[in-house]
Parts: structure tokens; sequence; C-alpha cells
């Protein structure tokens, strides 16, 4: 939780974490790589069971070597020792055995590789008698080249830093001495393990046995790896490891910018765009289109698209319902200032209230209009948060004409139909469809004669629910009739008080029927003599 609100709150751009992270996860990988691996800890376990192996071999050679001094030496046995049963007191004359520095220095230069071995002989007084660097640089044979050249490497510099900073060198947990000074209990007949670092810190391995000649110990062994040779062949093996990480580095690095390329390159068009147009509405540039893509993107593409259109045509539709209300708005108030402005000017009672007649109608329709405008303002909210539930649309039908015909008796509405008996469902929203209605019956009797009959057309098809409303109202004048649907839009006869009616009844009737997804449609007809217009709902039908 820490490191993601470390990286939520860090203001680095999309690219930038997809490379750090996929960095991050490789570095962590190398790190445990060469901090678990156990290869410097089984290569010292190694030298010191191969040292062990020649610094017998080497210890035997120079024992064979050993010369007798000039003189014998004198030992006497006292019968009182071991209780003296059955022993004389005697004397034993033995020789006195010394190492052969010449044939010692021929034996080291065969059996010794200087390049990975130095070999240290003491006497029996461990006083040291042969050290086989300081014969080989006598001899001038090269001791130590790989090391001279290494250590000339910056890399090689940087290496022993990190190594040393993170304790990968450690020798602590290892189960070997680290005194030098126990190599000189080979005098005592033991062998002995050292395993140090030198004044560069690099580790060294070190055997000592003792050198017998029958019996006796005339001196002892130690047999040391050089310098760099432990720590160099690691540093080989882990150099191998930092290849292969700096070449998965280069593909990682190479594929989190391919990656980034395909997921920030189009986030940033997507901002830029969403940014330009919110900065001017007036440019109405289209978010770029990455539909093509099959993943996340292209849905977030195609959502911010359709949220883009969905707002630019709102947009247009309250700067055109702004522009209609002003202008309707605009008629009656001029009709309103007319009337007052004439009022002081006539002195006849009777056109004094012809005039208040007509202030009176104004402020009703313009009390109308806002009344009208402010249930479509709410409309538009409302419908995307009302719940619907699935209704048998004959029933529901059904019961809001005999509620209509209950009030109004001048124009009865007759539903008829095609299959009774088969249910027609559809998922709605009851009040809202029936303003739909209302709005529909309101607008028939307006235009229509006292008795004349309503009719409402139920039926059901595979693609739908159809509900027709006819009246004999005369139909609808112009070419243009689906205009009728427009806010404010208005066509009604002269015969037809207009005054009463804003124009937004059926603006309201095909705003409700679009968001249940449906479609609203207008035709006139002819029946014998007289003219009329008939509504066409599609609702979608629940199966």
């Amino acid at each position: 939780m820490r490191i993601k609100k470390i990286i939520q709150n860090t203001h680095i751009s999309l690219s930038a974490r997809i490379l750090l992270l996929n960095l991050l996860a490789l570095i962590l990988l190398l790190v445990g790589i060469l901090y678990l691996n156990q290869f410097r800890q089984s290569l010292i376990e190694s030298k010191v069971d191969a040292l062990e192996t020649q610094s017998e071999i080497i210890s035997a050679t120079i024992s064979a070597s050993a010369t007798s001094s000039k003189g014998t030496n004198l030992f006497v046995f006292d019968r009182n020792i071991a209780n003296g049963n059955g022993f004389d007191q005697r004397v034993i004359k033995y020789r006195n055995y010394t190492i052969n520095k010449k044939l010692l220095e021929s034996i080291i230069g065969q059996l010794i590789d200087p390049k990975t071995l130095n070999a240290k002989v003491y006497d029996s007084n461990n006083k040291l008698i042969h050290e086989s660097n300081q014969f080989f640089s006598e001899q001038k044979v090269a001791i130590f080249p790989i090391s001279e050249t290494k250590d000339k490497s910056l890399f090689w510099s940087i290496y022993n830093k990190l190594i040393r900073f993170f304790g990968l060198d450690s020798i602590r947990h290892l189960k070997y001495a680290n005194d030098y000074n126990v190599v000189s209990n080979a005098l005592d007949g033991s062998k002995n393990i050292v395993v140090n670092k030198n004044q560069s810190g690099q580790a060294i391995v070190h055997v000592s046995v003792p050198i017998v000649k029958f019996k006796a110990i005339v001196g002892y062994l130690v047999l040391s790896t050089q310098s760099s040779t432990i720590d160099m062949i690691v540093y080989e093996e882990r150099a191998s490891i930092m290849k292969v990480f700096m070449i998965a580095s280069i593909i990682t690095i190479i594929l989190s910018l391919i990656l980034s390329n395909t997921i920030a390159k189009p986030m940033r068009e997507l901002a830029d765009a969403a940014n330009e147009l919110t900065n001017n509405l007036n440019i109405r540039k289209k978010i770029p289109d990455f539909n093509k893509r099959n993943d996340e993107i292209g849905n977030l593409s195609s959502a911010l698209n359709n949220m883009t259109i969905t707002l630019l045509n709102r947009i247009d539709t309250i700067e055109k319902f702004s522009a209609d209300v002003a202008h309707e708005l605009r008629n009656p108030l001029t009709s309103l200032r007319s009337a007052i402005e004439a009022f002081p000017l006539i002195k006849n009672k009777n056109e004094r209230l012809k005039l208040i007649g007509i202030i009176q109608e104004d402020i009703d329709r313009v009390d109308r209009l806002i009344s009208d405008i402010s249930e479509t303002s709410k409309l538009d909210t409302a419908l995307t948060v009302e719940e619907r539930e699935i209704t048998d649309i004959y029933e529901f039908l059904h019961e809001s004409i005999l509620l209509q015909n209950s009030r109004y008796k001048t124009n009865p509405i007759t539903l008829n139909h095609d299959a009774i008996g088969i249910k027609l469902y559809s998922v709605i929203n009851r009040d809202r469809l029936n303003q739909v209605f209302i709005n529909l019956f309101d607008n028939a009797r307006s235009f229509s004669n006292d008795g004349d009959r309503i009719d409402v057309n139920l039926r059901g098809e595979k693609d739908g629910i159809y509900i027709e409303v006819s009246d004999l109202g005369g139909g609808i004048m112009g070419t243009d009739i689906d205009r009728i649907f427009d806010r404010f839009y208005t066509d009604r006869p002269n015969n037809v008080e207009t005054k009463k009616h804003s124009g937004l009844g059926l603006s309201i009737v095909k705003q409700i029927v679009d968001s249940h997804e449906g479609e609203v449609s207008v035709k006139n007809f002819k029946l014998g003599q007289r003219k009329g217009a008939r509504f066409k709902i599609k609702l979608p039908k629940h199966i």
C-alpha cells in the first residue's frame, strides 16, 4: 500500500512509470541472484579440497628430499617409563633431518603454478625458509598477469565497490578459521585451513600441513591461493550474469517504450483533445478514434467520443432551447408592453377593458410558458435516473383511457387491441409514459370537434409494440410535418386558440419516447371527407 501511494503521488509520466517498474523488477531479480548466489562459497570449498590434496603431495615430496645432519642425537629410554617392567635402560642413536633448500626450490618450481598458488615452507623452528612468490619474482616469472590487467579496469573497480557495499564478499559465514597464525599449528602434526582477506579485500585460502620424515616433523608447508584467483573467477561468473542483465535491460527498455507507445501515447492524444475541447467548445474537435483497437484504450476512446457527441448535442439543444425560450417569451412580453403603453392613451372604457383582457391573456401565456419550460428542463435529468418496470401495455392504456374518459366527455377515447388475450410487455416508467398519452390526447382534443372520437390501436409485432393515436382534427398543415415535435413549434389553424398552447407538448412526447428507446412519428390520413392525424409510437418488446 505504501509503495502504491508513493507511485500515485509521484508526478511522473505513465511512460516513465512503465519503464521504471519493469527495470525495478529486473534489478530486484539481479540483486537476488547475486545475493543468494552460492557459487563463491562452493568455489572456496572446492579450493580447500584441492589445496589439501596438493599440499599433501608436495609435503610428501619435500619430506622425501629431506637430508640428515652431520651429527647424531642420543635418546635414553628410562626403565621406569611405563612402570619400567620388562625394559632395560638403553640408549638409541637417531639422525636429525633437515629440509634441503636447493631441492625444495626445484620441487616447488615444478609442482607450483605461480599464477594460482603461493607456497611457503617453514622449518621446525617456525622460520620461513622459502616463499614461491619471492622465488619466482627473482626468477622473473609472471605471477599476477590477470590481476594486473583487471586492477586497471574501471568496471572492475566499480564492481569491487558494489560487492563490498552490499556485503557480497563476506567470509564470516564460512566454517574455517580466519587468523593466519593458525597455520603454525601444523608443527603439532595437524592440518589447518584458514580463509581470510588480504589488504585489497580479496579472499585467500591457506592450507598448512606438516612435513614429516620418519615420524619426525621437520617443518610445515603452507599453500595459499593467489590474491585474485577466487575473486576473479567469481567476478567472471558475475560478469556473465551482468552481461545477461544488460541485454535483458535493453530488451526491457525497448519493450517498455513499445508498450508506452501503445498505451501512454493514445492516452496523451485523448487527454490533449479533451483539454482542447474543454478550452474552446467552438472548435468541435473530434476525439481521436481508437475503436479499431480491441482493448481498454479502444473502449475509452469510444466512450469519450460518445460522451463528447452527447455533450455537444446537449449544448446545441440547450442553446437552441434558450433561443426558443427567448423568442417565445418575447412575443407575449411585446404584446404586454404595447398594451401597457396604449392603456393611458385610451379613454374609452370598453377599449380599456379589452386591453386588460389582452394583458391577462399574455400574463397567463407567460406563466404557462414558464411552467412548461421548467417541466421540460427537469425532464432531462429525471428520465436518466427514474426506475422502470415490466408493464402490460394493454392494461396500462386501458387504465389511462378510463381516467381520461371520466374527466373529458367531449371526445370519447376508444382502445382497440388486435389480439385480445395476448400480453404485450415493455419496460417503462408508468408516470412518464402516461404523460405521453395525456399530451397526445390533449393535442387531439384541441383540434377535434365536440363529439369526435379519438381512436387508440394496439398491436404487437416481432420488432416491437405499436400504439397509434388517431383523431379527425384536420391533420397537420405543411409538408415538413415532423417539425411538429420541435420545441415551441406550432402549426395550428386560425380557429384554434394558439395562445393556450406553449408548443412543448409534442416535444415532451418525443423526449420521453426516445428515452424508452422507442420511436414516434406522425402522418396525415383521410377518412371519407374528413382529414386527421395519426401518431404512431413504437416501444421495445420485453420477452
